[in-house]
């Protein structure tokens, strides 16, 4: 309980010094909102963080940096538990380019972001049970680098709710997956990725 605590208050710095900081420099921001408002909200489909995930988040450093704070939930199916999951996740867009009218391109964005899973099968100390040293990783927390590209088109202006709508594919894989990959030469590559799918709404 106590780490989970931790956890959250890391969540609401990631959310606060961001937007606190950077969000007025932001060309896709309402800049005369407060500062504390989020500059967006996401919504994704897969990605080791939920079979869906959604939360608001932050844009900084010129709309190049983004940081999101997601909650994620896996249902459980008969027998099995319910998994929530909390993330907090940072992405870097280096460039972008215009398409058509309206439309925006960023061919690259790469980022990782910081999961916590509660459910009975996840364990941020291991039980008693289990010796010291025994798993040196713990079942609770996990690293999702991922890398992606998106394309948004402008759907209002400086009047209204929801300026640009975004959809971002990522491929993505976790901590644990890339260490299996490199003590098991024979497990393909593509076994320790997985796909995701993120739509976001730019206020």
């Amino acid at each position: 309980m106590k780490t989970c605590f931790i956890f959250l208050k890391f969540l609401v710095l990631l959310l606060i010094l961001p937007g606190h900081l950077f969000a007025q420099d932001s060309h896709t921001t309402d800049t005369d909102r407060p500062w504390y408002y989020p500059d967006h909200v996401v919504i994704q489909a897969a990605g080791n963080i939920g079979l869906i995930a959604v939360g608001p988040g932050y844009s900084y450093a010129k709309d190049k940096i983004n940081t999101e704070v997601l909650y994620g939930m896996v249902p459980g199916y008969n027998s099995t538990t319910t998994i929530h999951i909390f993330t907090a996740k940072t992405s870097y867009h280096p460039f972008k380019k215009e398409l058509a009218k309206n439309y925006l391109w960023e061919p690259i964005k790469i980022g990782t972001g910081i999961s916590y899973s509660v459910g009975r099968q996840f364990y941020t100390t291991w039980p008693d049970q289990y010796p010291d040293g025994y798993y040196w990783w713990t079942t609770s927390f996990r690293l999702t680098p991922f890398l992606g590209t998106t394309l948004s088109r402008r759907v209002g202006n400086e009047h209204t709710l929801i300026k640009r709508i975004e959809i971002s594919p990522e491929i993505g894989t976790h901590d644990l997956a890339v260490i299996s990959y490199i003590n098991n030469k024979q497990l393909p590559f593509y076994k320790i990725l997985n796909i995701a799918l993120g739509t976001k709404l730019v206020f």
